[in-house]
Formats: structure tokens, C-alpha cells, sequence
């Protein structure tokens, strides 16, 4: 039962107040403000009814410390005065609603009811916020790779303005990671964040989401509903795989975005916003243009800041500290005791494609850390059986894709593979890469040079032996 706390120092008023809710909440009875103050440290409350008018301090300071100390608990305040000044100062100060006394005792339960469902809402946005954190920690976005910091840069430079961006890469690569990376580096990081997943929502639903209906618009209308644009308010709207969308739905969202003002689904009032907008695709959306399934002035819209995130397989310097990242937040949760990978489990893993690039790492990392959490280092048997052929094509694999017909274009080719996936293996260190290799620091950075291998090497693309 939700539990409410009443603060009067009329002994009568408390009892009447106890009556009338003693039947569907838990009540406790203070007569003074340290008796509620008190209260409210030792057991958790829901809701408060406070009198204005109490022995030694006023209902309006307890009120103060009330929300200085427990912010988002509602209050009622309670008076047997209907004065001007301490009914402003209340709502000023965060009072959910003003009573008077004598009760309408009918008035009082709706207003009870309505305060409780304000702090439920309260506490669920808080958890929902705290979980979104967990899910997307855009504290925690890891990467060095050239590729993907100057992606990073765009971001934060767009970040500061208000232009519309648009996120382009292959599924996997972090777009809503992104996207929420520019909202919480904007000015609009206290307002919300409101995702609508395109693929998600039929054509049909997609208008009465985006921005809400009136009672009545169709059958099962029977009261206002809000939209997206409305829930956003002043902060961000993400529209992700905004590619999925129909035809029909990019004319009324292209409006939207010009004059920057919509109309509810049988509404007749138009409703402006200050929402600002970002879309992500793993589409090409030039070509879904070309092909008509995306119209031109929508994607010169939504597109005056691109930005790409590159795929795992162009970043792959990026995979030992992804793997240690992930390890780091997936072990305690798992209860696994695996702190770290093999060299040669590391290396098969640098060296794969990843198709489904960082999502797909993660999965790689939480299966392993489930079948295998119970040893100390994750080696490779313990990955999965597309990293398990070590292929002699491995190396063999230049030899014949390089297209260049020479002995010495071979040897190259495949020096450049065991060098990389060394390093890979070394997590970018020469000395270690150059003792794996059994040769000295000295010889194999004349060996990059000489084959234009950098320190962000781009990695082999198979499995190395």
C-alpha cells in the first residue's frame, strides 16, 4: 500500500485525515515538523499532507528541506487559511497542490491520487533514465582509431548547434550510441531524449506516434494523445533507420522539419516545436534516392551535418580495447571471473570481418564470459566455431588476391599480413610484435616502412595461423 504521512499539529485534523485514507493507504501522524522530518529519514513515503501553520516552523520550511533532501517525494499542503501569499510560495517552492480546510473529502482523494501517480511517473523516469545509462553509457564510447575520433569530432562540433544530423554506418556500429553522445554534449542535454524506431511502426501508426491525435480523430481515440514531437519538447529527436519510412510519412516529416510545426492527427490547430532532429540509416541514402524510395529535399534536410561511423573491420586497432571494455562490464554482471584474452585468442578476433561490427563483438565477449567465465584468461577455444579454423589459406590468401602476378609481390603481401596480424596480437606494441615474430624492433619497423604499414595498421581480414 502506498504510504502517506500527515503533518498537522491539530490532534483533530490528523485524526479526520487518518480516517479518510487510513482504509487504502499505510498513514503515519506527525505533529510537528521534527517529528515529520524524523519520519521521513527513517522509512520511505510516498506522498506527504502538510500544514501550512506548525509549532515552531512553518509547513513552508519543512517543505523547503523536504525537497532539498528528498526531491521528487510530492507534497500537499494543507491550510485553514485560502491566502494568496503562502498558496504562490508552496507552488513555488515544488508543492504538488493546495488545499483548504474544511476538506471536500472527494477533492482531497483525487488530489492524493493524482500526487502518488506523479511520484510512481517520477520514479520510473528515474529508473528508465538509470537503465538508459547502463545500456548507453556515452561516457564510456571507446575507439582511437583515426577514422572513428574524427567521426567523434564531427559529432561533438555539431553538437554546439542545432543543424540536424544524419548518422550513416553498417548496423552495429553505435549509431544510437552516437546520437546520444550528441545529445548529452549539447545544450539540450537536460531536456529529453525521445528514440523512434522507424522499422519499428507501420505506416498507419507512424503519423499518430510522431505527433499524437485529438479525442475522437478514430474509434479507439477516446482522449488526446501526445506524439514524439511533443514528449521531446525542447530536447532531441532520433529518428533511427529514418530509411524504413514511407513515402507518405517523409512529406508530412519534411514539413516538420522546414517550418519547424505539425498538426495532431485529427487536430485542426497547429502545434509548433522546438525539437531538434537526427537521423541515423545503415542505408545509402543517395542511392535510395536514385532508386525513389527516398525523397531528395528530406535527405538534403536531414543531412546538412553527415557524419559516418566506420565499420569495425576499418578500425580494427580499436578491438583489443573494446574487448577489454567489454569484458570490464559484462564479467561482474556475468559473475564470471575472466579478467583477460589469450594473445592468440586476441589475435583471431582482430583479425575476423565483423560483420556485426561492435554489437557483434559484445555478443562474442558475453558468450565467451557465459560458457567460459569460470577461467581466469579467455583463450581461443573458448570462442566461437567461425574463429576456430585456422586456416593455412590464412596466409596463403594474398598470395592469391593481390592480383599481381610477381614473386616478390607474394612475399610482400604476405609479410604485410604476418606483420599485422603480429601487431594485432601485440595490441599495437612492436617490441612484443617483433618477439612473436622472432626478429628484432629494429628489423621490423624497417619492414613497416618499407610495406607502408603505419602504427593504426589496417589488420588482416582472416584468421591468422
Amino acid at each position: 500500500m502506498p504510504k502517506l504521512l500527515i503533518v498537522d499539529d491539530e490532534r483533530g485534523s490528523r485524526e479526520s485525515l487518518r480516517l479518510i485514507f487510513s482504509r487504502d493507504y499505510s498513514v503515519l501522524l506527525a505533529a510537528s515538523a521534527a517529528e515529520a522530518l524524523e519520519l521521513l529519514a527513517q522509512e520511505p513515503v510516498d506522498l506527504v499532507l502538510l500544514d501550512v501553520i506548525l509549532p515552531g516552523q512553518s509547513g513552508i520550511e519543512v517543505l523547503r528541506q523536504i525537497h532539498a533532501t528528498f526531491p521528487g517525494l510530492p507534497v500537499i499542503m494543507v491550510s485553514a487559511s485560502a491566502s494568496i501569499p503562502p498558496v504562490v510560495e508552496a507552488i513555488r517552492l515544488g508543492a504538488f497542490d493546495f488545499v483548504s480546510k474544511p476538506f471536500d473529502i472527494e477533492s482531497l482523494r483525487h488530489a492524493v491520487r493524482r500526487a502518488l501517480e506523479t511520484g510512481r511517473l517520477h520514479r520510473q523516469v528515474e529508473v528508465l533514465e538509470t537503465e538508459l545509462s547502463r545500456a548507453f553509457p556515452t561516457q564510456a564510447i571507446v575507439g582511437g582509431s583515426p577514422a572513428f575520433v574524427a567521426a567523434l569530432d564531427q559529432l561533438r562540433k555539431a553538437a554546439a548547434t542545432d543543424a540536424t544530423v544524419l548518422i550513416q554506418g553498417d548496423s552495429g556500429t553505435g549509431k544510437e550510441l552516437a546520437a546520444r553522445l550528441l545529445h548529452a554534449e549539447s545544450p539540450r542535454r537536460a531536456e529529453p531524449f525521445v528514440a523512434v524506431h522507424c522499422a519499428a511502426l507501420s505506416e498507419h501508426l507512424m503519423e499518430s506516434e510522431l505527433f499524437g491525435h485529438e479525442k475522437g480523430a478514430f474509434t479507439s481515440a477516446d482522449r488526446q494523445k501526445p506524439g514524439r514531437f511533443d514528449l521531446a519538447g525542447s530536447g532531441t529527436l532520433f529518428f533511427d533507420e529514418v530509411a524504413e519510412m514511407s513515402l507518405a510519412t517523409q512529406v508530412k516529416l519534411l514539413r516538420v522539419v522546414q517550418e519547424r510545426e505539425f498538426m495532431r492527427v485529427g487536430g485542426t490547430r497547429v502545434v509548433r516545436t522546438r525539437a531538434r532532429i537526427v537521423s541515423a540509416t545503415a542505408r545509402d541514402l543517395r542511392r535510395e534516392v536514385a532508386d525513389g524510395r527516398f525523397r531528395d529535399d528530406l535527405f538534403y534536410r536531414l543531412g546538412v551535418v553527415p557524419v559516418r561511423l566506420p565499420p569495425l573491420r576499418e578500425r580494427r586497432d580499436d578491438i583489443p580495447r573494446l574487448v577489454e571494455h567489454f569484458l570490464a562490464q559484462l564479467a561482474p554482471t556475468l559473475h564470471a571471473v575472466t579478467r583477460s584474452v589469450d594473445p592468440a585468442a586476441l589475435a583471431r578476433l582482430c583479425a575476423y570481418d565483423w560483420p556485426g561490427n561492435v554489437r557483434e563483438l559484445r555478443n562474442v565477449v558475453e558468450r565467451a564470459l557465459v560458457l567460459h567465465g569460470r577461467e581466469p584468461v579467455l583463450t581461443a577455444a573458448a570462442l566461437p566455431e567461425e574463429f576456430q579454423s585456422a586456416l593455412p589459406a590464412a596466409v596463403a590468401a594474398p598470395l592469391v588476391t593481390t592480383g599481381a602476378g610477381t614473386l616478390d609481390a607474394a612475399v610482400a603481401a604476405c609479410e604485410r599480413r604476418l606483420i599485422e596480424g603480429a601487431l594485432c596480437q601485440a595490441a599495437g606494441v612492436q617490441t612484443r610484435a617483433a618477439e612473436i615474430l622472432g626478429t628484432t624492433r629494429r628489423i621490423l619497423k624497417y619492414k613497416m616502412e618499407k610495406l607502408g604499414i603505419g602504427d593504426g595498421a589496417t589488420l588482416p581480414s582472416q584468421p591468422p595461423p
